[in-house]
Formats: C-alpha cells, structure tokens, sequence
C-alpha cells in the first residue's frame, strides 16, 4: 500500500490545512473500496501495476484535490463575456496605436524596413502578453471579490435601448470609451507615445505650440466625451439624452478643430543629425499629413452633428416610455 499512501500524501499537500485530515479520510475509504472491489472481482491481490492503474484512473493528485476547491475555474462563465470583450476592446487600441507608430516612422524617414519590423513585432508581442495577463487577472480578482455577481444583480431591462430608436453596440461605445482614456492619459502627460511608438531615435517631435493655447478646451472635451460614452454605455435607454450630447460633442469637436486648421503649422520636427533639407521635408509632411487629419475629422464631426439632428427628429415622433431620457 506504499503507492496509495504516496497518492494521498500528494493529495493532501495540496489542499488547506484545515479540511486536509478529513479530505484525505474520505478518500482512502473510497480508494480502499476500490481496492477491495477489484481484488474481489480478481480473486487475489492487485499487484504493484495494477494498483498504479487504478490510482491513474481514479486522477491526478492535482485534478483529485482541485475537486474539493471552492474555486475551480480563474474566469467563470458568469464573466467570461465581460473579460472577452474588454480583451478585444484593449487589444485593439493597443494595435492601431501600434500601427500608427509604424506608419509615421516609415513616413518620416529612411529607416530600414527589417530591423524595425523585427523590434515592433517583438514590442507587439511583448504588449499583447502583458495585456492579457493583467486584464486576465483583473478579471480573476473581479470574480473573487463579487463584481461578477454584482454585474448579474444589478442589470435592469428598463436600462436597455428602446427598440425603435438608433442604437451603439455595446462593444463600439466601450472601444470609444478606452480610446478617449488612453488620449487623455497622453494629453495630461501621464504616458508618452514615444514609449510605446516606433519612432526613430533621430527624430524630436513636439506639438506645435497652437495645441498648447487649447490645452484646456481639449482637456475639456475629451473629459466630456469620455462622459457621454459612459453615460450611453451604462444607460442606453437614456435615447435622448444620449443624442443631444452626442450632437452638443460634435459641435464643440468642430469649433476646436476649425479653430486648429487656422494655425497651418501643427509639429515641430528637429532632427540634428540630418541635414537642413531632410529635416524641413519631414515638417511638411507632418504638417500636410496632420492637415488632411483634421479636415477628415471636421468632416466626419460635422456628418455626425447632421446625423444626431436627423435622430433628434425620428425621436420627437417617438412615446416618451420609448425613447426616455
């Protein structure tokens, strides 16, 4: 009985000190009368390989006193829909930051495609693992301290979207809402992109000092924006409230942009150990780049202003207990 007495000892330095004693009482009875059975059914002892295979069916030492845990999973089903689709939401804001990098440094300047691809892949990777293991654990804790169950509580199908009126995904207004907090984190100077970005280390590239003179406005609206996402992720019945500060963001977006698009000059690029020519190339690249960026956005800024009136309109025709605010 040498083996089932290592198989028990392996099972019980596994579980709490405190239910080991009785754990491991229960389950030499059960294994005995395993035991008993077989040897019955054989009509003499079980040798050495059959025991080992007995004990092999029966489980791993791990498996066995994992069965007598409280928890037996690290995400559970209640919340795996939650880890799932922040995992996305994060992971794909950490790759579009991570293909604009690569983008302006291949724009803005003669750098050899293999080397850098080599060190963004390996950057690439290096984030998407970190990512998933700190939102992985998040998410293990969340479940441990209650929010899984709180989530479960809490919902109210009062607080979904009416159904005749225009709706976000959850997962769109959740994606925009991750966004607005990394610009934030970059715009208050509480993570810098050159960290995270492919830039080359010749380049020095600053904000023009016009962004400087709107530091506060667009502190402002990123804030507020960033409220009117929360606001319509957490309370998408809310249709027409949602609508006018969706329309309210878009006029306000516009004013700051067109107040930009009037300075003409956006970067500041030095570069000291590229000559004169190369360094005043690369500004007005930014520059023409940066302008046709912020006309895009006036024009998708302004189409969204239009399209909020539009909604505004379909909502006046629409119950108050369909559309309340």
């Amino acid at each position: 009985m040498d083996l089932l007495e290592r198989y028990l000892a392996a099972i019980a330095r596994e579980l709490p000190k405190a239910q080991a004693d009785d754990v491991i009482a229960e389950l030499r009875d059960t294994l005995l009368s395993k035991i008993e059975e077989r040897e019955s059914a054989l009509g003499r002892k079980l040798d050495r390989k059959e025991l080992t295979a007995l004990l092999k069916d029966f489980g791993h030492p791990l498996m066995v006193a994992g069965r007598y845990r409280k928890t037996q999973h690290l995400i559970g089903p209640e919340i795996f829909p939650f880890w799932f689709a922040t995992l996305r939401i994060v992971l794909g804001v950490e790759a579009v930051i991570w293909l604009v990098g690569l983008i302006v440094t291949f724009a803005s300047a003669n750098t050899p495609v293999g080397p850098v691809m080599n060190t963004a892949t390996s950057s690439l990777l290096t984030m998407a693992v970190f990512t998933f293991g700190v939102v992985t654990l998040l998410f293990a804790v969340f479940e441990r301290t209650g929010v899984a169950a709180s989530l479960q509580r809490n919902w109210s199908p009062a607080r979904l979207a009416p159904r005749r009126t225009h709706c976000r995904g959850r997962f769109q207004v959740a994606s925009e809402a991750v966004a607005d907090v990394v610009v934030l984190l970059w715009w208050t100077g509480l993570i810098h992109f050159r960290d995270i970005m492919p830039i080359p280390a010749m380049l020095q590239v600053q904000l023009a000092p016009v962004w400087s003179e709107l530091y506060w406005p667009i502190l402002g609206y990123w804030l507020f924006e960033l409220g009117v996402n929360g606001l319509e992720l957490f309370n998408p019945s809310a249709a027409r409230t949602n609508t006018v500060l969706s329309l309210i963001k878009g006029v306000a977006g516009c004013a700051i942009l067109v107040y930009l698009l009037q300075a003409g000059h956006w970067v500041q690029v030095d570069a000291p150990s590229l000559r004169p020519e190369v360094v005043a190339k690369i500004r007005t690249g930014f520059d023409q780049g940066m302008r046709l960026g912020l006309l895009g956005t006036v024009l998708v800024l302004a189409l969204k202003v239009f399209v909020d009136l539009w909604r505004l309109v379909r909502l006046a025709g629409v119950a108050p207990q369909d559309a309340a605010a």
